[in-house]
């Protein structure tokens, strides 16, 4: 163990200041001073811990001036020995409790991922349906041009040769303008839910389905 010990700084080094004299020479006056700081006391201290940290427990055992540790030994070990059943008992109940949180912990991170896969799957929904209604859309769109193609070819073919050639070559200039109008093409395109992601959870949605 360390004491705090008063020291005396006299001719270039520390001294306690219980062992300094002073100079006997009543003229004599020493160049000194005081401070303080932590020396070993040369008594001893014992003590006993668990070493595993899922468990708080020491003990100590300490010299004192008038007593050493000598004569204490048997009664210091038959302690310790004393003590073990309990810090065994101890011990099992940390890891009992270690074992629930780490369930608990288990337990929410199934959880969070479960959720974050509903999630994801509500989302692939949303956009899968999206995507398909404006497939439907661009469809019935591309039907209406269709048609109205299909109806300025029909009046072209009773115009005069001349007339009627200027308006195929003008509705040829407009589909070359208009592109690729194959709704297929688009419906091709079109993803599942599935497609878009693949339940971590299947057996959730199904449940939820059959609970509604």
């Amino acid at each position: 163990m360390s004491e705090n010990v008063t020291l005396r700084y006299v001719n270039g080094k520390y001294i306690r200041e219980s062992e300094y004299v002073p100079p006997r020479n009543r003229y004599h006056v020493d160049d000194s001073w005081t401070t303080t700081r932590d020396l070993p006391s040369g008594r001893l201290r014992i003590v006993a811990y668990s070493p595993y940290g899922r468990v708080n427990w020491s003990t100590q055992w300490q010299e004192r001036k008038s007593a050493s540790l000598r004569g204490q030994i048997k009664s210091i070990v038959e302690a310790i020995e004393a003590m073990a059943p309990n810090l065994v008992a101890k011990l099992e109940e940390a890891d009992r409790q270690a074992e629930i949180r780490h369930r608990e912990w288990l337990a929410a991170e199934e959880r969070q991922r479960r959720e974050e896969d509903r999630k994801r799957v509500g989302q692939s929904i949303a956009e899968s349906n999206a995507e398909l209604r404006q497939v439907i859309e661009h469809w019935s769109n591309v039907m209406s041009i269709e048609h109205f193609f299909a109806g300025v070819e029909r009046q072209a073919n009773d115009l005069p040769e001349i007339d009627r050639c200027h308006v195929l070559e003008r509705l040829t200039l407009a589909r070359s303008f208009l592109g690729s109008q194959d709704p297929l093409d688009f419906f091709r395109s079109w993803r599942t839910p599935e497609e878009r992601y693949a339940p971590r959870y299947p057996n959730d949605e199904q449940e939820r389905q059959e609970a509604g």
